[in-house]
């Protein structure tokens, strides 16, 4: 079943109200992987527009960065994912970053600004996409399919991306869906007091 996201104002902050898939609801850490059906999902980015990753399904695939701002494994990786955009934009491929903090808009705007990025950057307020992802680290890159929501690759943004978004394109498996990545740690508080208190 496909998740359903609203978008509310409550008293001038923003809410986002997740219905996952029963598999996304269960996870008690960050368990994603490759070829793991994550379901449907949509984030706000730095500039307030609303990212519903059903509205790219006539893409070949939605690729994803972890960002996090002044963070220097995102730099790092930023200028391969950069390329890969530019190479493959207009191939049916989407790309986003996504800020797994829930970091204030303005900041991660200012830090986007500041790094002459023009990718949006969804920002996942409730970490709940990001959980239900298996985001464990900052400057890994994740592969979306958007017809399917299942995760396909996972790990560098470097060539191992590049070579399995050659490979979607040109409508082959790929042939390395997890590759080890490196990365800042990010931290589910949320998760952890619930884990706690559990």
């Amino acid at each position: 079943m496909h998740s359903l996201f609203q978008c509310l104002q409550l008293e001038g902050k923003k809410i986002i109200l997740a219905g996952m898939t029963a598999a996304a609801l269960t996870l008690g850490a960050a368990t994603g992987f490759a070829a793991e059906r994550i379901g449907d999902f949509a984030l706000l980015d730095q500039d307030g527009r609303y990212h519903h990753m059903a509205w790219y399904d006539n893409n070949k695939a939605v690729a994803l960065l972890v960002q996090a701002s002044g963070d220097a494994a995102t730099a790092q990786s930023l200028e391969s994912f950069a390329q890969l955009k530019a190479q493959y934009e207009e191939q049916g491929i989407v790309f986003f970053m996504i800020n797994p903090l829930g970091e204030q808009r303005a900041v991660v705007k200012n830090d986007a600004t500041r790094m002459g990025v023009d990718i949006p950057v969804l920002i996942d307020d409730a970490q709940v996409i990001s959980e239900a992802l298996g985001i464990d680290k900052t400057g890994e890159a994740f592969l979306f399919d958007p017809k399917s929501f299942r995760v396909v690759y996972r790990g560098p943004s470097g060539q191992p991306l590049g070579d399995a978004i050659a490979e979607v394109v040109a409508g082959k498996s790929i042939s390395f869906a997890e590759v080890a990545a490196q990365g800042t740690p990010v931290a589910y508080p949320g998760r952890d007091r619930n884990m706690q208190v559990g």
